[in-house]
């Protein structure tokens, strides 16, 4: 089977490896002219890291990862600590490490796990159609290609998706983000405990988190604030360091050391799309945010693309016979689980701030409610998953 993948981001890229790996032939297309991934910091929950070993990337991702204590809720005016998920018994409890890294050094081990040979760059993609028994492929440069199955990974301003299915794709979700890289060498040791961190106050439209990375060699902050209006698709804006410190004018001395010392800030707005009725049309189907893109305040949006990734190619593999077949039970096997995760982001939205108990109640109280569930269930029904063998849905 011929597969052709639009879109070199992470799915892109874990989905050309998992689909060699089960000897299907890979085109991997990308629009940029050179390889490379905007952002910073990245979660990588168990679900998404028994994938990454299943690709043959346990060592190399250990090796560029931080694994944390726990995540951690903290007052940011005096840098209490509210409350405490663990995390360093992700392995016994979930079955895999837990791990944030750099999106870039992500990108890049798992580009390195491809011939370079299956990434064709500058190929930005301007037509998709399928023409009977299979699917073919425009891109702005005049040239042509054709596969057995077209997968969009182009990420949530997907041109497979718009070419395929129309529609308005992802919308503004109404919160904006900063983001920094900041040595540790700029702080006295243990400034930063080994915890993912979010820090609230008493207004509820503002949060930061942060975290070490590259093995603690770097802490990434990520601040987010609410913001009604955004007019750019862009990843990397730039900001100031003084235009972050003015957002977050009222956090206490240890938040307030920590974000004046950011460096290199940059900033976006959070894109989120609606549940599609329709991943799948003709020999065409779609894949991680140009599927189903989601807000950032589960961690999973990676995390899914893996899965997508994963399972896609079982199904490719187990029905080469039958693409049709194949990409129905991709989507079948996805759909409910991905659509509940996009509905739990949604909905934590509202529950950063968990600086007292009937913060903590109240959440759990609304987990019960929408879900049936309180978010200990949660973790364990998202981090325990397991691809590798539930392939087929849950």
């Amino acid at each position: 089977m011929r597969v052709a993948i639009v879109g070199a981001g992470l799915g892109g890229l874990a989905t050309a490896i998992a689909c060699r790996q089960r000897g299907l032939e890979v085109a991997l297309y990308e629009q940029a002219p050179e390889p490379g991934a905007f952002g910073a910091g990245i979660n990588l929950s168990a679900n998404a890291v028994k994938v990454l070993q299943a690709l043959g990337l346990k060592d190399a991702l250990h090796a560029v990862s931080h694994e944390p204590g726990g995540y951690a809720w903290r007052n940011w005016t005096d840098g209490s600590l509210s409350r405490i998920l663990r995390l360093d018994g992700s392995l016994a409890r979930y079955g895999a490490n837990y791990y944030v890294t750099h999106r870039g050094d992500l990108h890049r081990l798992l580009q390195e796990a491809l011939p370079a040979s299956a990434i064709r760059l500058g190929k930005r993609c301007v037509a998709v159609e399928t023409r009977g028994r299979v699917a073919g492929l425009g891109f702005a440069d005049g040239t042509e290609a054709e596969a057995d199955v077209v997968i969009g990974a182009d990420g949530i301003h997907s041109a497979v998706r718009r070419h395929v299915f129309g529609g308005e794709g992802a919308h503004y979700a109404g919160t904006m983000c900063w983001r920094s890289l900041i040595p540790t060498d700029s702080f006295p040791k243990d400034f930063h405990d080994s915890n993912v961190n979010a820090w609230t106050g008493e207004a509820r439209d503002r949060f930061v988190i942060s975290y070490y990375v590259r093995q603690g060699r770097y802490i990434n902050v990520l601040a987010v604030a609410r913001q009604p209006d955004w007019d750019s698709e862009s990843w990397s804006i730039p900001s100031t360091r003084a235009e972050l410190l003015a957002a977050f004018h009222d956090v206490g001395p240890a938040l307030g050391q920590l974000l004046g010392a950011a460096e290199g800030v940059t900033k976006w707005g959070q894109f989120m799309g609606a549940p599609t009725a329709q991943w799948t049309r003709g020999r065409v189907t779609l894949l991680g945010d140009s599927a189903h893109a989601m807000l950032a305040t589960w961690g999973q949006g990676a995390c899914m693309a893996f899965e997508d990734a994963w399972i896609l190619a079982h199904w490719l593999e187990a029905r080469a016979d039958d693409p049709d077949a194949a990409l129905a039970g991709y989507e079948a096997a996805r759909k409910p689980r991905v659509t509940r995760i996009q509905d739990m982001s949604r909905f934590e939205v509202n529950f950063k701030k968990q600086s007292t108990l009937r913060d903590r109640l109240r959440r759990e109280w609304m987990y019960l409610t929408r879900f049936g569930t309180l978010t200990p269930g949660v973790h364990r029904w998202i981090y325990g998953y397991d691809p590798r063998s539930a392939w087929r849905g849950e």
